[in-house]
């Protein structure tokens, strides 16, 4: 494997290269390999330093298994005229208006989006988020006054692990690619960052708070899990 920044490069058996992250986590049993089903990228962990030269040479057994991984991977989605792209969990397509009035207009099959063609990524993008942290911070204040809490601040990030967090001092963060999926999971999330307000764990009095305040969360945890990597490939 030769090696560029953070990440080495795998020659695989299919003649393609594979960057590869690797890890040493202390937490892990054994060694593992994770090919990443958006980016494509290889994670290779290793339980100690001392492991990393067995880890590597597991690593070069496995290049077939690897480029089958890879080659089924979801392609990338950029936000571009023609292009679909999920909005509160229903699928939009598209549509450069130059002449139209508004940035960006949503509506129930399309989002028109004015201004330069070459603009339109940026402006797609610019508008889920700014939708995001409008629902989201709805969402949360509501859920939050339920409960004799207040929220602090909200923002939105593009978080690669985590849909959400709770800070100590109540501000709460969550992706902005949530505005992707549907209502109900979008309204989960921000019930579960909102519990954390009062329950700093994930024990049984938090999760019985989040039943409370919203009785669907299982449902949306998992579509989360089954769906939500693959808001990963759009923009």
């Amino acid at each position: 494997m030769s090696s560029t920044g953070n990440f080495e490069h795998l020659p695989l058996a299919n003649g393609d290269v594979a960057p590869v992250r690797i890890r040493v986590d202390g937490r892990a049993k054994r060694i593992s390999i994770k090919v990443d089903r958006i980016g494509g990228v290889v994670t290779l962990t290793a339980p100690t330093r001392a492991a990393l030269p067995a880890a590597r040479r597991f690593l070069s057994t496995r290049t077939r298994w690897i480029a089958e991984k890879r080659a089924a991977m979801e392609p990338m989605q950029p936000f571009l005229p023609g292009a679909n792209v999920p909005v509160l969990g229903r699928e939009r397509r598209i549509v450069h208006a130059p002449k139209a009035r508004d940035p960006v207009r949503l509506t129930p099959s399309e989002l028109h989006v004015g201004g330069a063609e070459s603009a339109t990524p940026d402006a797609v993008a610019k508008f889920l988020k700014a939708e995001a942290k409008r629902r989201l911070s709805a969402a949360a204040d509501e859920h939050a006054a339920r409960i004799g809490e207040t929220v602090a601040a909200v923002t939105v990030r593009d978080t690669k692990t985590r849909w959400g967090s709770c800070g100590a001092t109540g501000r709460l963060s969550f992706s902005w690619r949530l505005v992707m999926a549907p209502e109900l999971v979008l309204n989960y999330v921000a019930a579960h960052e909102v519990a954390h307000l009062r329950h700093m764990h994930h024990g049984p009095e938090f999760w019985s708070l989040v039943a409370e305040l919203d009785p669907d969360w299982e449902e949306a945890e998992v579509w989360l899990k089954l769906e939500g990597p693959g808001l990963r490939r759009y923009g």
